[in-house]
């Protein structure tokens, strides 16, 4: 006769943990927390979204990342920022002075010129060679003057056209290439007109 006393073998622990899936679905699985521990203690295993990754932390926090060292935001220069340089106004400011200064002192050339060319040459004689020589003097310095008004147009022109295709002061660069472009005119036509008008 056959005792009924006996016990059936219990799994061990490496059994059990080994029929536990080795990738748990990332919903919900649950693992066993420790060998020995018994069947009824479990934990649940964290979503993989959850799990940062390394050394990924708030910048804004300033924390400590799992590689051990404290990540924050970077500190800012205490120098001016280059982009506001590159977009400063200055440029296009140049050029607008550059280009009302040559206007105006073309046009006190033309009148100075045109008032005096026509009664100078009344009385000394038709031709330009007649006139007196202070007359000659002061005429070549007014023609000095018209070039070198002259070239600071053309440099408003450029600096104004680079101004407002770079963003530099686009507002000063358009006024300044305007100004540029009628003072010539302007200049000349007050010249005719005032010699003329004391011929």
């Amino acid at each position: 006769m056959t005792s009924t006393d006996f016990t059936y073998p219990q799994p061990t622990d490496d059994e059990l943990a080994a029929q536990q899936p080795r990738h748990p679905a990332p919903n919900a699985p649950l693992i066993y927390s420790s060998p020995g521990a018994g069947l009824d203690h479990y934990e649940q295993a964290p979503h993989p979204a959850n799990i940062p990754a390394p050394g990924a932390v708030s910048a804004a926090s300033g924390g400590t990342s799992a590689d051990g060292f404290v990540h924050g935001a970077r500190p800012r220069s205490a120098g001016p920022d280059p982009a506001d340089a590159t977009n400063s106004p200055a440029l296009g400011r140049t050029a607008m002075v550059l280009s009302l200064v040559a206007g105006v002192l073309s046009v006190v050339a033309s009148v100075i010129l045109g008032a005096t060319v026509g009664p100078s040459e009344a009385a000394s004689g038709y031709y330009f060679t007649d006139t007196p020589d202070w007359y000659q003097s002061l005429a070549a310095a007014l023609v000095g003057l018209q070039a070198l008004c002259t070239g600071l147009g053309v440099t408003a022109v450029i600096l104004g056209i680079v101004a407002a295709v770079t963003a530099r002061g686009r507002t000063f660069g358009i006024i300044a290439i305007s100004a540029a472009v009628i003072a010539p005119f302007v200049s000349f036509g007050t010249f005719i007109a005032l010699s003329f008008a004391f011929a």
